[in-house]
């Protein structure tokens, strides 16, 4: 028999993520974050989100029983916060700090007895000079790599993949123990699995790109790849069309490059979609290319795979662990050289692309990708998330036990 449902009734537990699901530049940490909010509520657990507010958000709000406080933007969410916690901690017993780029760095303002689990994503040392001056950004890799460290020495540390603990453990010298707490996936229906399995159901010249539209993530090169795919399905007479599901940024160069590419009138930038349209999508969809700088994890890589879809990607940390060689896609070498990246994706979508269209080799792949993401789904992040936060605290010893790389949380 397996343990009891870690009962959290009664507690007074805060989740601080720099962003809501509502927010405009919303993604994968975001649904992280709000599953983790999903599983202590049903835990019986009584549930803050504290969360920076964007335009035309309301302040207060209350949603799937979880009180959401937003305040402050891209930097002045930081000082908000720690305000917060400050004037409520009291009433706190336990706060989960996602580390967006950087942590709130709540463990300043709790009580000394409030444990705070720090949630690592991935490191972002390379990605200050991206988004930042010099100064600022040096200023953001001392936070990241020193101040980080020391802040939540005596804290519960968890990463989303084994490539951001390695990242921890090269980039900023991370020495203490650091639990495995994987992303999940929306899957289909059961019946909806057999359907995406249906050699019909996929147009063998439709690709896919996932994700928010901000320079790390390089959809800049997944098109440019698709654009010599292109001049080569053409001797096939094939015509390939791509759907960019994903805001942010970086839309309007994107849309731009795609016409100065000659692939105005073949790929779509959708934006935003519900949940039921992006599933359409990829229901249609044979290929997804992902040419992303790394990742912690590669959720549009699950999402993807749970509709039958593999992923064409760069060989990179979060990528390299959410796809499995051969079978549920393929992982280019990567190089500091765009161009290199490039031709490694160009070649391997245009592989890819001769297996999409013949149908036999279309649904063993979809069958693989399915089976493959069915390893990771919520319910299962969340049952997790509720042991470790049982565990944060103080009802059993918080060391970790020596676990496989393929556990998603040591218990």
């Amino acid at each position: 028999m397996g343990r009891p449902e870690p009962d959290l009734a009664g507690r007074r537990l805060v989740v601080v993520n720099w962003r809501d699901l509502d927010h405009s530049l919303a993604g994968g940490a975001e649904i992280y974050a709000w599953q983790f909010a999903r599983a202590l509520r049903e835990a019986g657990a009584q549930v803050h989100f504290v969360t920076a507010r964007d335009e035309g958000q309301a302040a207060r709000e209350t949603r799937d029983g979880i009180a959401v406080r937003r305040g402050g933007g891209a930097l002045t969410f930081y000082p908000f916060v720690l305000a917060w916690l400050l004037r409520h901690r009291r009433r706190i017993d336990a706060v989960i700090d996602p580390a967006c780029g950087l942590p709130s760095f709540s463990p300043l303002v709790l009580r000394r007895a409030t444990p705070a689990l720090l949630l690592v994503h991935h490191v972002h040392q390379a990605q200050f000079a991206v988004h930042f001056p010099a100064p600022v950004a040096a200023f953001g890799r001392w936070l990241e790599r020193v101040a980080m460290r020391r802040v939540y020495q005596r804290q519960v540390t968890a990463a989303v993949s084994l490539s951001t603990v390695a990242e921890m453990r090269d980039q900023l010298g991370w020495t203490g123990d650091i639990r495995i707490l994987e992303n999940g996936a929306d899957l289909p229906s059961a019946d909806r699995s057999a359907d995406l399995l249906d050699p019909a159901a996929k147009d063998p010249d439709r690709i896919v790109v996932l994700g928010r539209l901000v320079t790390h993530k390089r959809v800049d090169l997944a098109i440019e790849a698709v654009r010599r795919a292109q001049a080569r399905a053409e001797l096939a007479g094939r015509r390939l069309r791509v759907d960019v599901v994903g805001r942010g940024p970086e839309r309007d160069r994107l849309v731009a490059l795609t016409a100065e590419s000659g692939l105005a009138d073949q790929v779509t930038f959708h934006g935003f979609l519900s949940v039921e349209e992006k599933d359409a999508l990829l229901a249609r969809a044979a290929v997804h290319v992902c040419a992303s700088d790394a990742e912690g994890w590669g959720q549009a890589v699950i999402d993807a795979a749970a509709h039958g879809v593999p992923t064409v990607a760069r060989d990179v940390p979060g990528l390299r662990d959410s796809i499995r060689p051969g079978e549920s896609g393929w992982l280019v070498p990567d190089s500091a050289d765009p161009a290199i990246v490039v031709d490694h994706l160009t070649e391997a979508l245009t592989g890819a692309l001769v297996d999409a269209d013949d149908p036999g080799v279309r649904v063993l792949r979809a069958e693989a990708c399915v089976a493959w993401a069915h390893k990771f789904d919520w319910s299962q992040m969340r049952a997790q998330a509720r042991e470790l936060t049982h565990q944060l605290l103080g009802h059993v010893s918080t060391r970790p036990d020596r676990h496989h790389p393929r556990d998603r949380v040591a218990v």
